[in-house]
């Protein structure tokens, strides 16, 4: 289902270099030739700062600053050395009179003239825009955004540089660029997305001076551009997926008006029907109104449940038990979706967040956002999520857990849903194996994991025990060879 637009997606992960584009060789000497410019950003100080007297003396100062919305333009004046040097000899001509002054009074007059003048140039004429070219990116997607640079003075832009400070890991706009006069230049900025979750694109600096480095000018743009990057999939799990109590249109239970994904047929309008209940093909054919009824397919039903539960979560970054959760949590659901099953999903991270089970494409996008949000957050045991877990699911659905822990009271609960006639599967993430190997698992509390977790192999010792409640248990280790399909 993903993959389907795999293609478009292994095209825009190939990035040539064309006018515009910056390889990484470039791109690393351009930022630490930038460095520089960041202090004038920093030197534009806000209207609430209130600096000591020396501070005012020695720091650039700010000739004028214009606000428009969430955007600011300020002139500064960055070096008063020229000014000095015209103070300077003005007393030295009015003590010892000579051409010599004179000329040199006049040269760095014209400088500081020929700087302000071309200062204000480009405060009139710079202008830069940024947009992102695809709004929906997974890890290992290549995250990219169009720049454009106009330039409508009459004088060149001899550096022009960009200050990005989104959050994206893996990811970083900045860079220095030259425009010619009334001129327009345009490049493709762009950085593979290393994790999931929501970032933020912006806020960003535009600066550039005059070619004796005299003033500054300082483009703020404080607009912020939300980005979701999506888990990754993977195309295979190394087990196989819960088939559920019953399954197929065969083992429907019952039909009822209650909305389902499935209609199982029509029958005769009853007053008091919801009106946008009433099928209207049926209803203009045969001049009567007819309304659907919707098959309750309880056993085709698969709820995954996501434990997210901070104080049993192992790892840091790319190697942690939840982001492991996570992969697996989506692999799954997309690989039963393209079975044609209804998924579900529950996941409790600073807030509980239920998606009721659903088919298709739509419906995997939807799932994958809630995942790409979810954070290891909660302090909520497992135990108490599946006891609240229990009052949606309905008789014949099939609860999947994926869990890190190995608390005996989680088990007590889940066998408890299997009295109600509800499936039950478990994916253990063996914590363990996914914690340095020189020290025990930082996090996981040893008496809730009843002593197993501490120890490499505790999961398989912990499966034998759950097996004498007639439910599956699958194991994923920190190694488990997981092939990831290609984003879409």
């Amino acid at each position: 289902m993903v993959g389907a637009d795999s293609q478009e997606g292994i095209q825009r992960r190939a990035v040539t270099t064309s006018v515009g584009e910056v390889v990484p060789e470039v791109r690393d000497q351009e930022r630490v030739a930038a460095r520089s410019f960041a202090s004038d950003v920093a030197l534009v100080a806000e209207p609430g700062d209130r600096p000591s007297l020396l501070r005012r003396v020695i720091r650039p100062w700010v000739v004028w600053r214009v606000r428009s919305g969430e955007n600011e333009e300020a002139l500064v004046w960055r070096r008063r050395l020229p000014l000095v040097l015209i103070l300077v000899l003005l007393v030295a001509e009015w003590l010892f009179p000579s051409r010599v002054w004179v000329t040199l009074l006049l040269a760095f007059a014209a400088i500081l003239v020929i700087s302000a003048a071309w200062a204000r140039q480009m405060a009139r004429g710079i202008r830069v825009q940024r947009k992102l070219r695809y709004p929906l990116v997974q890890v290992g997607d290549l995250l990219e955004e169009q720049f454009w640079l106009n330039n409508d003075s009459l004088l060149p832009a001899l550096w022009v540089e960009v200050i990005d400070h989104s959050d994206v890991p893996g990811y970083d706009a900045s860079t220095v660029r030259t425009v010619g006069a009334q001129a327009t230049y345009r490049w493709v900025a762009g950085g593979v997305c290393q994790r999931r979750g929501e970032f933020h694109l912006g806020p960003w600096e535009a600066v550039t001076r005059d070619p004796f480095g005299i003033f500054a000018v300082v483009h703020s743009h404080r607009s912020v551009e939300s980005v979701l990057v999506y888990p990754p999939i993977a195309q295979q799990l190394p087990f196989s997926l819960p088939r559920g109590a019953t399954g197929g249109r065969a083992h429907v239970s019952y039909r009822s008006w209650d909305p389902t994904v499935t209609v199982g047929g029509v029958r005769a309008y009853v007053p008091g029907d919801p009106r946008h209940h009433i099928h209207w093909p049926t209803t203009a054919r045969r001049a009567q109104l007819y309304t659907k009824e919707f098959d309750q397919e309880t056993g085709g039903d698969v709820w995954v449940v996501l434990d997210l539960s901070s104080d049993v979560q192992v790892g840091s970054d790319g190697r942690s038990t939840d982001e492991m959760g996570v992969v697996v949590a989506g692999s799954a659901a997309a690989l039963m979706l393209d079975a044609k099953r209804a998924v579900g999903l529950v996941v409790y991270g600073p807030d509980r967040q239920l998606v009721v089970p659903g088919r298709g494409r739509a419906h995997l996008w939807k799932l994958l956002h809630v995942l790409a949000r979810a954070r290891a957050e909660a302090v909520r045991p497992l135990a108490e999520v599946l006891e609240e877990t229990s009052r949606v699911l309905p008789p014949g659905a099939t609860a999947l857990v994926v869990t890190p822990s190995m608390d005996p009271a989680w088990v007590s609960e889940l066998l408890r849903l299997r009295g109600r006639g509800i499936g039950a599967s478990v994916v253990l993430l063996d914590a363990p194996t996914f914690a340095p190997r020189t020290s025990p698992p930082v996090g996981l509390d040893p008496e809730r994991a009843g002593g197993a977790a501490v120890r490499r192999g505790g999961a398989k010792q912990w499966r034998g025990l759950v097996a004498d409640g007639q439910v599956d248990v699958e194991i994923i280790e920190a190694e488990a060879p997981l092939v990831l399909r290609p984003p879409f």
